[in-house]
């Protein structure tokens, strides 16, 4: 049974090949020793991408969701909650600014200029020694300490 994309999106789970599979018994998405069988399941169905957009979007950490094994789902998941689109294809993932060569005000990224925040993202130096030097005067000019 298979319906246009607009009414899928909108009510998968009508769709979903695993409606009406699990019962308070057994539940092969969310049984780590069943999962082979859980993505062999998923595989021919219709609405397996959106079972998956579902999951990520939500926040489902536990088991098997379109199609996908629970680790692939989490790893999905973070992907996303730090706002990058994950690639399925096993590639890494990069910055879209990775391949520039200097920052906004023409200070090159090179190895003595750039700084690497905790969260990946790529910083010039001479740039944030300049936001200093502003951010004392501004405390200066306002009569606080600087530390």
């Amino acid at each position: 049974m298979t319906a246009p994309r607009a009414i899928r999106v909108r009510h998968w789970r009508r769709f979903a090949r695993c409606r009406g599979l699990a019962s308070a018994v057994r539940d092969p998405f969310f049984d780590p020793t069943a999962e082979a069988e859980a993505v062999a399941i998923c595989q021919p169905c219709p609405v397996a991408a959106e079972c998956l957009a579902y999951a990520v979007s939500t926040g489902q950490v536990y088991g098997v969701w379109g199609g996908r094994p629970q680790q692939e789902v989490r790893r999905l998941i973070a992907h996303d909650r730090q706002g990058r689109r994950a690639r399925t294809n096993g590639a890494p993932i990069r910055h879209h600014n990775a391949r520039k060569t200097q920052c906004k005000h023409g200070h090159p990224f090179d190895v003595r200029n750039t700084y690497y925040t905790p969260d990946g993202r790529r910083r010039c130096r001479t740039c944030l020694r300049q936001a200093k030097r502003a951010w004392r005067v501004r405390c200066a000019r306002r009569g606080r300490a600087a530390s």
